[in-house]
């Protein structure tokens, strides 16, 4: 069983994403906008979260994620994406122009320190989300075995070496090969998808200033 994932992959589509998403961002706020947000829809309780989930969940976490090694772990994970993504750009760079080089190293790292600051302040909510999410997910059987790994040194070895694992060497080189590929295809998808929205709203500005008949 793997009680926790540890996706790096799944960090790397988030950085992805980001870049994807960020004309979105300018887009929505541009004032010739004409794409209306749709309303938001009325959310339904969620159902009762029985008191000896919570208690397990919380325990699975608290185990998992020991309050003073916590923070290093989610930073080991995040410097182990980092280090494949600085792979997959510098490439782009000028391989002879070391000025490139290093402006590129300077900027990761003043943003690495942003990103570590930010996550720092959201780790309290990222740990009261897990433990909601087991104890939603699992049923009080299953989170008995999952506690029941967690606590044993085996169980607490996986947790401590979980960043390792992301960093190793195959891990790492096949991380590295889907980055590369997914990275190429970061550009090229972004300017398919500003195309595609801006012939949207040309179309939509252009059923508005037809006169009626």
């Amino acid at each position: 069983m793997n009680p926790l994932p540890r996706s790096a992959p799944f960090c790397v589509f988030c950085s992805v994403a980001a870049v994807l998403l960020a004309p979105l961002q300018s887009l929505a706020a541009s004032p010739e906008s004409e794409i209306g947000a749709p309303p938001e829809p009325v959310a339904a309780k969620p159902p009762a979260i029985p008191a000896s989930a919570s208690a397990l969940a919380s325990e699975i976490v608290a185990l998992a994620y020991p309050t003073e090694t916590r923070e290093a772990l989610f930073f080991a994970t995040m410097d182990q994406t980092v280090v494949q993504m600085r792979s997959a750009i510098a490439p782009s760079l000028p391989s002879d122009d070391p000025g490139a080089i290093a402006i590129l190293d300077e900027w990761i790292a003043e943003y690495t320190a942003q990103s570590k600051s930010v996550l720092r302040k959201h780790i309290p909510d990222i740990m009261a989300g897990m433990t909601e999410a087991y104890a939603t997910i699992f049923t009080v059987e299953e989170l008995v075995d999952i506690l029941a790994f967690v606590r044993t040194p085996s169980g607490q070895r996986y947790f401590e070496l979980s960043p390792a694992i992301t960093g190793s060497k195959g891990f790492a080189e096949a991380n590295q090969r889907y980055l590369d590929e997914s990275m190429a295809l970061v550009r090229p998808a972004q300017e398919e998808l500003m195309k595609r929205l801006n012939e949207y709203m040309a179309d939509k500005r252009a059923e508005t200033t037809q006169p009626d008949t």
